[in-house]
């Protein structure tokens, strides 16, 4: 696939939409587990809320991507969640379900408005979505800090999403994209082809996501956990694609996930070998993300969402004690293993068809 050539304003907007995907994040899980754990939302219960939450941030983005591609209201979709994320931060008693419903919803707006519209000023490279995604995981890490400990204001995050909003509705500017013109020089494959992609791609996804929670299992919980898992993932993410472009998408996404595989499955609960293994383990998200878009390149948004929804499916398992019974040193090994085959299998046939690097 051959990279087209970058304004200035798509080389820097996905960092700053990065930035504000970071305190997105964490003002939406901030608000869904200190108001979960609040004495007056017993009767609805905190896991139920925090995994009401996940279901709606992820599994909403796929059918919203559709809607937002149809009626091409990608800059109105992130404007509108990051502002939504800015309610939940609204002081004072909030109901848990409100709380959980406008949380979940606005972030998964945010998410496929801004994701779309880095995917389709990409120029077909991978880079700009790794800098988009990989901020949220550190506002994941710092939102669950705050949520859990009851520690920190979140009233700088407050602050920092109202001029965000502000910023996103009188400066930015997206240019227009023809979405009649796909990225590449490729050739969309026929029907079932494409359909066995596709689902490639999104085992993969799904995958990483089942792994990604149980890499640290084992670990010995505190503060090196805490700052570690989010460091590692954003870390993997932002330069996995940089990485991918410079060198080809599926030899250093199978390279990767090949590396990674002892150091997961083997850690025996050490972070030395742990994190590292996370950091390679998420690198591919970002070849992942593009590659998904590479066979809709009409439907960015949707592309988007598309992989969130195989993340909460990989993640499902893990909501209850019997799926994180799972976890374990050769459940990893099958998992990983697959997760590169699958991927290389995938990354092959679009390379065939002139939609991939390499």
């Amino acid at each position: 696939m051959k990279l087209q050539p970058l304004s200035a304003e798509s080389r820097f907007r996905p960092a700053i939409y990065g930035f504000i995907h970071a305190l997105v994040d964490a003002a939406c899980v901030a608000a869904v587990v200190r108001t979960s754990r609040g004495s007056y939302v017993a009767d609805l219960g905190a896991f139920w809320t925090v995994a009401g939450y996940d279901m709606l941030a992820f599994g909403l983005e796929f059918p919203l991507g559709l809607l937002v591609d149809r009626l091409r209201l990608a800059r109105l979709s992130m404007i509108l969640g990051a502002a939504m994320a800015a309610v939940v931060l609204a002081p004072g008693p909030v109901p848990a379900l409100a709380t959980m419903i406008v949380a979940g919803v606005g972030n998964a707006l945010f998410h496929l408005g801004a994701g779309g519209l880095v995917l389709r000023s990409a120029g077909g490279r991978a880079a700009p979505a790794g800098v988009f995604v990989a901020p949220g995981a550190l506002g994941l890490g710092l939102g669950l800090w705050m949520g859990r400990t009851g520690r920190g204001s979140t009233f700088p995050i407050y602050i920092a999403l109202a001029f965000a909003v502000v910023a996103l509705i009188t400066l930015d500017k997206p240019a227009t994209v023809d979405r009649d013109k796909p990225i590449g020089a490729g050739r969309q494959p026929a029907l079932l082809p494409w359909l066995i992609l596709l689902v490639l791609l999104l085992v993969s996804v799904a995958v990483r996501s089942f792994v990604g929670f149980g890499a640290c299992f084992q670990c010995a919980g505190g503060l090196a956990v805490a700052i570690g898992l989010p460091a590692a993932g954003f870390l993997g993410k932002l330069v996995g694609g940089m990485v991918a472009d410079r060198l080809g998408w599926l030899r250093t996404s199978t390279a990767a996930l090949l590396l990674s595989l002892p150091l997961i499955a083997f850690s025996g609960g050490s972070l030395f070998l742990a994190l590292p293994g996370v950091l390679l383990f998420q690198s591919t998200m970002a070849v992942t993300l593009v590659a998904v878009y590479a066979l809709m390149p009409r439907w960015p948004a949707t592309a988007f969402g598309l992989p969130c929804l195989a993340l909460i499916a990989g993640a499902f398992p893990t909501f209850v004690p019997a799926g994180k019974q799972l976890f374990g040193r050769w459940t990893f090994v099958l998992l990983i293993a697959l997760s590169a085959a699958v991927l290389a299998l995938a990354l092959r046939g679009l390379r065939r068809h002139g939609l991939a690097r390499d």
